[in-house]
Protein backbone atom coordinates (compact mmCIF):
# COMPACT_ATOMS: atom_id res chain seq x y z
CA UNK A 1 0.00 0.00 0.00
CA UNK A 2 1.35 3.74 -1.23
CA UNK A 3 0.70 6.07 1.59
CA UNK A 4 1.14 8.95 -0.02
CA UNK A 5 1.90 10.41 -4.28
CA UNK A 6 4.27 13.48 -3.98
CA UNK A 7 3.31 15.16 -7.25
CA UNK A 8 6.53 17.57 -8.31
CA UNK A 9 5.85 19.77 -11.36
CA UNK A 10 8.84 20.89 -12.85
CA UNK A 11 9.30 23.23 -15.91
CA UNK A 12 13.17 24.53 -16.38
CA UNK A 13 14.68 24.36 -12.84
CA UNK A 14 16.98 21.31 -13.78
CA UNK A 15 19.60 22.86 -11.38
CA UNK A 16 17.08 22.61 -8.10
CA UNK A 17 14.65 19.55 -8.77
CA UNK A 18 17.22 16.46 -7.75
CA UNK A 19 17.32 18.47 -4.73
CA UNK A 20 13.74 18.45 -4.18
CA UNK A 21 13.12 14.79 -4.96
CA UNK A 22 16.34 14.06 -2.50
CA UNK A 23 13.85 15.57 0.03
CA UNK A 24 10.74 13.73 -1.39
CA UNK A 25 12.48 10.34 -1.58
CA UNK A 26 13.39 10.70 2.06
CA UNK A 27 10.37 10.72 3.87
CA UNK A 28 10.99 8.37 7.10
CA UNK A 29 8.51 5.74 8.28
CA UNK A 30 5.89 5.71 4.63
CA UNK A 31 5.95 4.48 1.42
CA UNK A 32 5.78 6.71 -0.84
CA UNK A 33 5.28 7.14 -5.00
CA UNK A 34 7.19 10.49 -6.65
CA UNK A 35 5.03 11.97 -9.71
CA UNK A 36 7.58 14.36 -11.43
CA UNK A 37 4.82 16.14 -14.00
CA UNK A 38 7.24 17.71 -16.92
CA UNK A 39 5.94 21.05 -18.51
CA UNK A 40 7.49 21.77 -21.60
CA UNK A 41 11.05 20.38 -19.97
CA UNK A 42 14.17 20.78 -21.64
CA UNK A 43 17.04 17.86 -21.90
CA UNK A 44 18.68 18.70 -18.71
CA UNK A 45 15.43 18.13 -16.73
CA UNK A 46 15.23 14.42 -18.58
CA UNK A 47 19.00 13.52 -17.41
CA UNK A 48 17.95 14.38 -14.23
CA UNK A 49 14.89 12.03 -14.21
CA UNK A 50 17.55 9.12 -15.51
CA UNK A 51 18.95 9.20 -12.69
CA UNK A 52 16.13 7.39 -11.03
CA UNK A 53 14.97 5.25 -13.90
CA UNK A 54 15.59 2.11 -11.69
CA UNK A 55 14.10 3.50 -8.44
CA UNK A 56 10.34 2.57 -9.31
CA UNK A 57 9.06 5.19 -6.33
CA UNK A 58 9.78 7.87 -9.58
CA UNK A 59 7.43 8.28 -12.39
CA UNK A 60 7.94 10.95 -14.76
CA UNK A 61 5.62 11.82 -16.99
CA UNK A 62 7.06 14.10 -20.28
CA UNK A 63 4.19 16.66 -21.28
CA UNK A 64 4.96 19.66 -24.19
CA UNK A 65 4.53 23.05 -22.48
CA UNK A 66 0.52 23.40 -21.56
CA UNK A 67 -1.39 26.38 -20.89
CA UNK A 68 -0.27 28.35 -17.82
CA UNK A 69 1.49 26.08 -15.29
CA UNK A 70 0.35 22.61 -16.96
CA UNK A 71 -1.87 22.43 -14.36
CA UNK A 72 -4.44 20.46 -16.64
CA UNK A 73 -1.77 17.76 -16.97
CA UNK A 74 -1.26 17.17 -12.78
CA UNK A 75 -5.24 16.01 -13.38
CA UNK A 76 -4.35 13.90 -15.74
CA UNK A 77 -1.50 12.34 -13.61
CA UNK A 78 -3.12 11.95 -10.40
CA UNK A 79 -5.74 9.81 -12.51
CA UNK A 80 -2.96 7.40 -12.09
CA UNK A 81 -1.53 8.26 -8.57
CA UNK A 82 -2.04 5.33 -5.72
CA UNK A 83 -1.39 6.99 -2.69
CA UNK A 84 -3.84 7.38 -0.02
CA UNK A 85 -2.86 11.35 -0.03
CA UNK A 86 -1.65 13.67 -2.22
CA UNK A 87 1.14 15.79 -1.40
CA UNK A 88 3.12 18.44 -3.38
CA UNK A 89 6.77 20.05 -3.92
CA UNK A 90 7.38 22.93 -5.89
CA UNK A 91 10.74 21.89 -8.03
CA UNK A 92 12.76 24.66 -6.16
CA UNK A 93 11.42 23.27 -2.19
CA UNK A 94 12.00 20.82 0.23
CA UNK A 95 9.77 18.63 2.65
CA UNK A 96 11.02 17.74 5.36
CA UNK A 97 11.56 14.53 6.60
CA UNK A 98 8.38 14.06 8.44
CA UNK A 99 6.04 15.94 6.52
CA UNK A 100 4.18 12.72 4.85
CA UNK A 101 3.49 11.21 8.28
CA UNK A 102 2.72 14.39 10.11
CA UNK A 103 0.39 14.67 6.67
CA UNK A 104 -0.90 11.57 7.35
CA UNK A 105 -2.36 12.19 10.80
CA UNK A 106 -3.73 15.53 9.62
CA UNK A 107 -6.02 14.25 7.14
CA UNK A 108 -7.15 11.14 9.11
CA UNK A 109 -10.24 13.95 9.65
CA UNK A 110 -9.85 15.85 7.15
CA UNK A 111 -10.14 16.22 3.38
CA UNK A 112 -7.18 19.02 3.20
CA UNK A 113 -4.30 20.45 5.23
CA UNK A 114 -1.15 22.45 5.36
CA UNK A 115 1.80 22.75 6.74
CA UNK A 116 2.74 25.92 8.78
CA UNK A 117 2.44 29.14 6.38
CA UNK A 118 6.08 30.14 6.27
CA UNK A 119 8.72 31.03 3.74
CA UNK A 120 12.51 31.93 3.58
CA UNK A 121 13.28 35.36 2.38
CA UNK A 122 16.49 35.65 0.08
CA UNK A 123 18.08 37.47 3.02
CA UNK A 124 17.44 34.09 4.87
CA UNK A 125 14.56 35.29 7.31
CA UNK A 126 11.64 33.10 7.77
CA UNK A 127 8.52 34.80 7.28
CA UNK A 128 4.99 33.77 8.89
CA UNK A 129 1.80 34.48 7.27
CA UNK A 130 -0.93 33.52 9.48
CA UNK A 131 -3.57 31.56 7.26
CA UNK A 132 -5.73 28.46 8.96
CA UNK A 133 -8.14 26.56 6.48
CA UNK A 134 -10.52 25.61 8.82
CA UNK A 135 -11.74 29.08 9.53
CA UNK A 136 -14.33 30.43 7.30
CA UNK A 137 -13.21 33.86 7.96
CA UNK A 138 -10.14 32.67 6.11
CA UNK A 139 -12.19 31.77 2.98
CA UNK A 140 -13.85 34.70 2.65
CA UNK A 141 -10.38 36.33 2.56
CA UNK A 142 -9.68 33.75 0.04
CA UNK A 143 -12.51 34.68 -2.12
CA UNK A 144 -11.33 38.21 -1.85
CA UNK A 145 -7.87 37.74 -3.34
CA UNK A 146 -5.63 36.41 -0.23
CA UNK A 147 -3.60 33.52 -0.09
CA UNK A 148 -0.18 31.86 1.99
CA UNK A 149 -0.46 28.63 1.23
CA UNK A 150 1.66 27.89 -1.27
CA UNK A 151 1.75 24.83 -2.85
CA UNK A 152 4.52 22.44 -1.47
CA UNK A 153 2.66 23.18 1.81
CA UNK A 154 -0.78 21.37 0.98
CA UNK A 155 -2.29 17.98 0.99
CA UNK A 156 -5.10 16.24 0.42
CA UNK A 157 -7.01 12.83 0.23
CA UNK A 158 -7.13 11.35 -2.98
CA UNK A 159 -10.61 10.33 -2.66
CA UNK A 160 -11.89 13.75 -1.79
CA UNK A 161 -9.46 15.25 -4.87
CA UNK A 162 -11.87 12.80 -6.85
CA UNK A 163 -14.71 14.01 -5.97
CA UNK A 164 -14.35 17.60 -7.01
CA UNK A 165 -15.64 18.86 -10.11
CA UNK A 166 -12.73 19.73 -12.10
CA UNK A 167 -9.74 19.21 -10.06
CA UNK A 168 -7.08 21.03 -11.44
CA UNK A 169 -7.70 22.83 -14.74
CA UNK A 170 -6.47 25.80 -16.74
CA UNK A 171 -6.09 28.93 -14.34
CA UNK A 172 -7.97 31.85 -16.21
CA UNK A 173 -6.26 34.87 -16.75
CA UNK A 174 -3.84 36.01 -14.77
CA UNK A 175 -4.95 34.25 -11.45
CA UNK A 176 -2.40 32.52 -8.92
CA UNK A 177 -2.85 28.99 -10.10
CA UNK A 178 -2.38 27.83 -6.51
CA UNK A 179 -5.44 29.76 -5.11
CA UNK A 180 -7.50 28.94 -8.33
CA UNK A 181 -7.54 25.46 -7.44
CA UNK A 182 -8.20 25.94 -3.44
CA UNK A 183 -11.02 27.90 -3.58
CA UNK A 184 -12.33 25.17 -5.31
CA UNK A 185 -12.34 22.78 -2.69
CA UNK A 186 -13.76 25.61 -0.32
CA UNK A 187 -16.81 25.86 -2.60
CA UNK A 188 -17.68 22.02 -1.84
CA UNK A 189 -20.10 21.73 1.21
CA UNK A 190 -18.59 18.57 2.70
CA UNK A 191 -14.90 20.51 2.56
CA UNK A 192 -12.85 19.85 5.82
CA UNK A 193 -9.81 21.73 6.07
CA UNK A 194 -6.89 21.06 8.90
CA UNK A 195 -3.72 23.63 9.37
CA UNK A 196 -1.02 22.33 11.28
CA UNK A 197 0.84 24.58 13.60
CA UNK A 198 4.20 23.23 12.60
CA UNK A 199 6.61 23.73 9.80
CA UNK A 200 7.18 20.34 7.73
CA UNK A 201 8.22 21.78 4.66
CA UNK A 202 10.77 24.52 3.51
CA UNK A 203 9.66 26.97 0.95
CA UNK A 204 11.55 29.41 -1.18
CA UNK A 205 9.06 31.45 -3.26
CA UNK A 206 10.12 32.06 -6.71
CA UNK A 207 8.12 35.47 -6.48
CA UNK A 208 11.41 36.28 -4.18
CA UNK A 209 13.97 34.05 -5.20
CA UNK A 210 13.48 34.02 -9.12
CA UNK A 211 16.11 36.80 -9.60
CA UNK A 212 18.74 34.88 -8.63
CA UNK A 213 20.79 32.95 -10.68
CA UNK A 214 20.08 28.84 -10.91
CA UNK A 215 23.36 28.06 -9.91
CA UNK A 216 22.72 30.46 -6.50
CA UNK A 217 19.70 28.86 -5.63
CA UNK A 218 20.97 25.57 -6.34
CA UNK A 219 23.44 26.12 -3.38
CA UNK A 220 21.02 27.92 -1.15
CA UNK A 221 18.78 24.78 -1.53
CA UNK A 222 21.31 22.28 -0.81
CA UNK A 223 22.99 23.53 2.43
CA UNK A 224 19.28 23.85 3.11
CA UNK A 225 18.36 20.36 2.64
CA UNK A 226 21.56 19.21 4.33
CA UNK A 227 20.70 21.41 7.48
CA UNK A 228 17.27 19.87 7.41
CA UNK A 229 18.52 16.35 8.05
CA UNK A 230 21.42 17.03 10.28
CA UNK A 231 20.38 16.40 14.29
CA UNK A 232 18.25 18.82 16.72
CA UNK A 233 17.26 20.76 13.25
CA UNK A 234 13.18 20.02 14.51
CA UNK A 235 14.39 22.14 17.70
CA UNK A 236 16.31 24.78 14.79
CA UNK A 237 12.93 25.21 12.43
CA UNK A 238 10.42 25.47 15.75
CA UNK A 239 12.84 28.18 16.88
CA UNK A 240 12.90 29.80 13.49
CA UNK A 241 8.94 29.45 13.33
CA UNK A 242 8.68 31.08 16.81
CA UNK A 243 10.38 34.09 16.34
CA UNK A 244 8.74 34.55 12.57
CA UNK A 245 5.25 34.37 14.43
CA UNK A 246 6.07 36.54 16.69
CA UNK A 247 7.05 39.21 14.38
CA UNK A 248 4.11 38.88 12.18
CA UNK A 249 2.31 39.33 15.50
CA UNK A 250 4.17 42.42 15.93
CA UNK A 251 3.52 43.56 12.36
CA UNK A 252 -0.40 42.83 12.41
CA UNK A 253 -0.51 44.39 16.31
CA UNK A 254 1.01 47.94 14.81
CA UNK A 255 -1.10 48.19 11.65
CA UNK A 256 -4.30 47.58 13.80
CA UNK A 257 -3.28 50.58 15.72
CA UNK A 258 -2.43 52.27 12.54
CA UNK A 259 -5.73 51.79 11.28
CA UNK A 260 -7.56 52.22 14.60
CA UNK A 261 -5.62 55.79 14.58
CA UNK A 262 -6.66 56.90 11.31
CA UNK A 263 -10.18 55.75 11.82
CA UNK A 264 -10.37 58.01 15.23
CA UNK A 265 -8.86 60.65 13.50
CA UNK A 266 -11.67 60.16 10.30
CA UNK A 267 -14.35 59.86 12.94
CA UNK A 268 -13.32 63.42 14.57
CA UNK A 269 -12.75 65.27 11.58
CA UNK A 270 -16.71 63.94 10.36
CA UNK A 271 -17.93 65.00 14.22
CA UNK A 272 -16.28 68.12 14.33
CA UNK A 273 -17.88 69.32 10.57
CA UNK A 274 -21.18 68.26 12.03
CA UNK A 275 -20.95 70.46 14.76
CA UNK A 276 -20.07 73.09 12.59
CA UNK A 277 -22.63 72.52 10.42
CA UNK A 278 -25.09 72.43 13.20
CA UNK A 279 -23.96 76.12 14.52
CA UNK A 280 -23.66 77.47 11.18
CA UNK A 281 -27.25 76.04 11.08
CA UNK A 282 -28.53 77.78 14.37
CA UNK A 283 -26.77 80.76 13.92
CA UNK A 284 -28.92 81.58 10.78
CA UNK A 285 -32.14 80.61 12.91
Amino acid sequence: MIDASILVPTFRHARLLPIALASALDQEGVAIEVLVVGDGVEDATREVLERHADDPRVRFFDFPKGARNGEAYRHQVLAEARGSIVTYLSDDDLLLRDHVAKMLVLLEDADFAHSATAWFEPSGLLRFHPWDVARSEFGELMREGGNAIGLTATSHTLSAYRRLPFGWRTTPGREPTDRHMWLQWLAQPWFRGVSSPILTHLQFPSQRWGGLPDTERAEVLAASFERSRSPGFREEIDALLADAVRRAGEKYRLEAWRSAREIGALASTRTWRARATVLSLLRRG
